[in-house]
């Protein structure tokens, strides 16, 4: 069954069972029943102390100076006011999670109906006890007769059916009012008899009368509330309109560029609660962070438990603090015997917020507690079920999560409420990560989802968790940070690929020890990283202060050792210094051979570097002829399709070509890419260099127009994936200026000239071998 639809069936009866205020009425009324015997009871008469009326005001003082993001719900909401001589037929439900500005919704249509002169009464429907107060209130005001009031009291079962006939009566006083039941997050108090579902429209929640009444809630669920109630779902602001709510209340705020503002906003996930707690606390002259970017990075760094903490000091209502929020919440479903919807959000939270999170991560599939727990959650707005793709039937739903839940329950992990959690959650992104394998295309979909989980657990987390349980994280996060650079796409603020992870694991191993094998491993990807944005030489000195160090750790023959060296040499190559690396790649291979094996799949992938540094020194043949060795033991070795195996394939079409063998290099292309586009898509950056080299192959076969085509769709597909300065994006501008001056159109391909010279005077500097032979063509061609 569908979780919303199990959310859905439960909803009425079982899930709303009564809670500890209604226990309460329960002892009252066996104290009343003890007290006047078993006949009918008679209630004493209700004076002004004893009435048990409560005030039924709206509270306008919350209410902001205006309510921005809601026109569209505020337009809906004029039209409903405005039926003039209609009698209100439905019953408007404001629903969604907590903090996300209902009740001001609710507050901003009653001082509507205030300021045309219409009756407003503003009930608490937390709990059966606020709930009667609020009613005896209205009835007093109303001036309804003795027997009524008695009834309500006394929560006799008739009670809302004789409150809803005696307005029906049209009182004075009562012409076209608002009834707002507020807080009704746990709807059995609105039923008729206190434990059954409101949706059979016999208990405090009807349409009728001259009265339009409104409940504001966290049950969204339209089952729950009957077919004469309207849902009206309520969701986060839109950043533009959460940007002005920070600014609005934190005026004093600078905001220089106009974007920290929204940034903060974003990072708040939009929610009215935590934006009007922000602007207050950035306004207190006890504010430890005094601007918008800097509270966002207290967030986002390692002081987020305090800044949540510093949050929840903003407001001193308890109801209105970030972290009893989502705590009432979770005591309601407590309350109700879903004992384990706590721990379940606390796993939840452990992960990326705001990203799907899927449902396996959660714990066994077995685990019979987690489905009621997530009904109970979904229910209450807490978390978001979206379909999961491929989703097998029975199995949990991917998850969503907002960013200020995760933050303020891990913050009470981090406070000593949860210890074990991210320990567990740690070990099983570990154990789905330890199932996958990097060079396996068809996974690459499974480590995109579960990437940002095992970067957020490694970015919070990690001073929490035990050691042996971080360097299992970590080495997951090694297998995910190879996985990135093989899918290749560049991350969301056009980093290289895992260069965020690589961050996140350096800052993560740090504690470990500074000879600790899994900080050498996240120092060697930071020097990945580091050739990657055009910085070899950095690169360079890093890797030597690595290889020494994983000599002392690990010995010469480790896998690891042998791996530093190749990228090593690497960025060496990266420099230009094709003679030098040659022959530390011919040393390397020895020391490969030995200690892996000739066909282990690290010395074939060294093999295919040696082709490389040969060629770039004019030995094209030579370099080709490694690659075709290389490629048939690949084939054999680990698979047609593996990425290691189409990257020889890459490089013999290439050097294929720079031999001189052009029909032979376009029959090379042409069989790769059909097997690229099918394997790692039409814009995986192998697939687009592959596509360049057979456009140079085209023209090297006399047909410079048609390899003007390619390379202009090759250029347009590598800009959203490949950075400026990157080598392939680069080789590629400056082919297509060479078939456009072949073409005798000497003015574009002098300015896509310019254009390369001087990225690469940027990046790989002025005497680079490319550089320089950039610059040589541009004089051909002047």
């Amino acid at each position: 069954m569908d979780l919303l639809g199990a959310v859905a069936s439960v909803a009425g009866v079982a899930a709303l069972g009564v809670g500890t205020w209604q226990l309460r009425v329960a002892v009252l009324d066996r104290r009343d029943a003890r007290r006047h015997g078993p006949g009918p009871r008679s209630a004493p008469p209700v004076g002004p102390a004893d009435s048990g009326a409560l005030p039924v005001a709206a509270p306008y003082g919350r209410l902001p100076e205006e309510v921005l993001g809601r026109d569209a719900l505020k337009a809906q909401l004029r039209r409903v006011m405005s039926r003039r001589g209609r009698r209100a037929r439905e019953t408007l439900v404001i629903a969604g999670m907590g903090g996300v500005g209902k009740s001001t919704v609710a507050l901003w249509l009653a001082a509507e109906f205030r300021r045309r002169g219409r009756p407003v009464w503003w009930v608490n429907a937390a709990d059966p006890v606020s709930l009667r107060g609020g009613i005896l209130e209205i009835l007093r005001r109303l001036d309804a007769p003795e027997p009524l009031l008695r009834e309500v009291r006394d929560a006799l079962p008739t009670a809302a059916d004789r409150f809803w006939a005696f307005l029906a009566g049209r009182p004075a006083g009562s012409r076209r009012a608002l009834l707002v039941f507020d807080n009704a997050d746990q709807p059995a108090v609105l039923a008729a008899d206190g434990t059954s579902s409101p949706a059979d429209g016999a208990g405090w929640v009807r349409a009728g009368g001259d009265v339009l009444t409104v409940v504001t809630t966290r049950v969204g669920d339209s089952r729950v509330w009957g077919s004469a109630a309207r849902v009206v779902p309520l969701k986060v602001l839109d950043e533009v309109a959460a940007a002005a709510v920070l600014r609005g209340l934190a005026p004093q705020v600078p905001d220089p560029d106009g974007q920290e503002a929204p940034a903060l906003a974003r990072r708040l996930g939009t929610l009215p609660l935590a934006l009007h707690l922000a602007g207050a606390y950035l306004t207190s002259p006890l504010a430890r962070w005094r601007s918008f970017q800097e509270y966002r990075l207290a967030l986002d760094g390692g002081t987020a438990a305090e800044a949540v903490a510093e949050l929840d000091g903003a407001r001193s209502d308890s109801r209105t603090t970030v972290s009893r929020t989502w705590e009432l919440s979770l005591d309601a479903l407590a309350g109700q015997g879903t004992d384990r919807a706590r721990e379940v959000l606390y796993r939840l939270a452990c992960l990326a917020p705001a990203t799907p999170i899927p449902g396996t991560l959660l714990g066994p599939e077995d685990d019979g507690a987690v489905l009621p727990a997530l009904r109970g959650l979904a229910e209450l707005a807490l978390v978001d079920t979206i379909p999961a793709p491929g989703r097998v039937p029975g199995a949990l739903p991917d998850l969503v999560l907002h960013p200020v839940v995760a933050d303020t329950c891990r913050a009470r992990m981090t406070d000593g409420g949860g210890g074990a959690i991210p320990a567990a959650a740690a070990e099983r992104i570990s154990a789905a990560v330890g199932a996958l394998d990097p060079e396996r295309p068809s996974d690459w979909p499974e480590w995109e989802r579960l990437i940002p989980h095992l970067q957020a657990l490694l970015t919070w987390a990690a001073p929490h968790l035990d050691p042996a349980v971080l360097s299992a994280l970590l080495r997951a996060g090694e297998s995910a940070g190879y996985s990135l650079w093989l899918i290749g796409r560049r991350e969301n603020g056009g980093g290289r690929p895992g260069e965020e992870l690589g961050h996140v694991l350096l800052t993560a191993a740090s504690r470990l020890g500074d000879r600790h094998p899994d900080l050498l491993s996240a120092r060697h990807g930071h020097g990945v990283t580091l050739v990657g944005k055009g910085r070899p030489r950095e690169a360079e000195e890093l890797f030597r202060a690595v290889l020494a160090d994983r000599r002392s750790v690990l010995g010469d023959d480790h896998l690891d050792t042998l791996l530093t060296r190749d990228q090593l040499v690497g960025a060496i190559l990266a420099q230009g210094r094709y003679d030098e690396a040659e022959q530390m790649y011919r040393d390397l291979i020895a020391d490969q051979e030995v200690a892996l094996g000739a066909e282990h799949p690290q010395t074939l992938t060294t093999y295919v570097d040696l082709a490389w540094s040969i060629g770039m020194q004019g030995r094209a043949e030579e370099a080709a002829e490694l690659c075709r060795r290389a490629l048939e033991i690949d084939r054999r070795v680990v698979g047609e399709e593996n990425p290691k195996t189409l990257d020889a394939w890459a490089d013999l079409a290439r050097w294929t070509g720079e031999g001189g063998s052009h029909q032979d290099a376009h029959d090379l292309c042409t069989r790769l890419l059909e097997v690229e586009d099918r394997v790692l898509g039409a814009e995986h950056p192998l697939t687009l260099v592959t596509r360049a080299t057979l456009a140079r192959t085209v023209a090297a076969l006399g047909r410079p127009g048609e390899a003007e085509r390619i390379l202009r769709e090759v250029v347009a597909k590598m800009e959203p994936v490949l950075s400026d300065g990157d080598p392939r994006m680069l080789t590629t501008r400056r082919d297509l200026a060479g078939v456009l001056a072949a073409q005798g159109r000497t003015r574009p391909a002098q300015r896509i000239y310019h254009q390369v010279l001087r990225l690469q005077r940027q990046h790989l500097g002025e005497a680079h071998p490319d550089t320089v032979d950039t610059t040589r063509l541009m004089a051909r061609h002047t």
